[in-house]
């Protein structure tokens, strides 16, 4: 569940904001437009991971594909990349 809270307010309850993101992330809004977000750091850390073993995946598979006889078909290679 993403919340949602104008920066004035962020700033009068940073406590229950920062509690508040342990169960979903906390969007910050300055004039009704999003500006920031809060994300609990265990979530930060597994997006972090997981950008980063994608772009190794993605490494591989671009050296891979400069051989012919390793290439694979776009749909195994998006399937395997949970896409």
């Amino acid at each position: 569940m993403i919340n949602m809270i104008p920066l004035t307010e962020a700033k009068a309850r940073l406590a229950e904001v920062v509690r508040d993101c342990e169960d979903g992330d906390v969007v910050i809004l300055r004039h009704g437009h999003p500006v920031a977000i809060v994300v609990a750091y265990d979530r930060y850390e597994a997006q972090i991971e997981e950008i980063e073993d994608l772009r190794d995946r993605i490494s591989v598979y671009e050296s891979e594909a400069s051989s012919p006889d390793l290439r694979i078909p776009l749909d195994k290679a998006l399937a395997e990349l949970g896409l």
